[in-house]
């Protein structure tokens, strides 16, 4: 692209050269960029403003330039944290952007300590007016340096619960299990109660509840139990599968399998799984999976003689 741009340019050039539009036209542009309007101590030009929108988009471009060679040759031989890269090329990217945005101010001729002046003013209005943006601002800076949460986590937080997508300095992209994208203001995450399923690791334990007849021998039970959750694929062998007797309901001795799994996006068709195998096997050797009875009594009150 950037060889068609400069071929581009050549090819204009050399043709107002050959037409002796040249000098006319540079004339005319730095009369056009050149011209200044002055308002108390600032004082601009056209020619002000497309420098600090090249400046900054240079130093966009710098910034995704240095995170392509970091992420591509840099963080690969490094022994580095999971989410420490992520983090690292974000707070860069921003860091960069900021240096080229004072660069083209500095460029433009604006006094940088007057500047300062103004942003404390500024600043005074942001304690009143944008103080939600400046708390999700700082509270993104929280999230990429302490990596609570990390892209690619399954995080979980009242109603909301899915995998983290993206982290920005203003909010955080979850992608719920129903597929939908949701905005999590950083703040939010930071003060509220979160669970994050993965942060040290990606097993989960799956939980099933049980009821069998009264009548049933418990031993036999927990073995039969224990047994099927073993033989289920994705379940692990270690921490091995458990079988628990919590006690007795109004209508079975209810029972409680828990077992392991390290294919935590798959742990629900995994507990399906072990669910059938479970009824199955209750099944076959002859033991009831009861449901609720109850008994009415009906009395009627004696007749009244007449």
């Amino acid at each position: 692209m950037f060889l068609w741009w400069g071929a581009a340019v050549l090819w204009v050039t050399a043709t107002l050269e050959w037409f002796s539009a040249l000098d006319d036209l540079k004339a005319g542009l730095t009369a056009v960029f050149g011209y200044r309007v002055s308002r108390g101590f600032v004082s601009i030009s056209l020619g002000d403003v497309v420098g600090l929108i090249v400046t900054v988009w240079v130093a966009f471009l710098l910034s995704r330039f240095i995170r392509f060679v970091l992420e591509e040759d840099v963080y690969p031989r490094l022994p580095m944290g999971r989410g420490m890269p992520y983090a690292i090329s974000n707070l860069l990217h921003y860091l960069i952007l900021l240096l080229g945005f004072l660069v083209a101010v500095g460029a433009m001729g604006v006094n940088l300590d007057r500047l300062t002046i103004l942003t404390g003013a500024f600043g005074v209005g942001v304690g009143f007016g944008l103080q939600t943006i400046v708390n999700n601002f700082v509270s993104g800076i929280i999230l990429l340096l302490e990596r609570p949460i990390q892209v690619g986590d399954a995080i979980q937080m009242g109603d909301l619960d899915g995998e983290v997508r993206r982290i920005g300095i203003r909010s955080t992209t979850v992608h719920t299990w129903r597929g939908a994208e949701v905005l999590v203001p950083n703040a939010t995450l930071i003060s509220g109660n979160l669970t994050n399923w993965t942060l040290s690791d990606r097993t989960r334990r799956l939980e099933l509840p049980i009821g069998v007849a009264y009548g049933t021998d418990p031993e036999r039970v927990l073995g039969l139990l224990t047994e099927t959750a073993a033989s289920v694929s994705g379940v692990l062998a270690s921490p091995a599968p458990v079988a628990l007797f919590l006690g007795f309901g109004d209508s079975a001795l209810n029972f409680e399998v828990r077992a392991w799994t390290d294919h935590f996006e798959e742990w629900g068709s995994i507990r399906s799984k072990m669910a059938v195998a479970v009824n199955n096997r209750l099944k076959a050797e002859g033991i009831e999976v009861p449901f609720p009875q109850r008994d009415v009594n009906l009395r009627y009150p004696p007749k009244e003689e007449t």
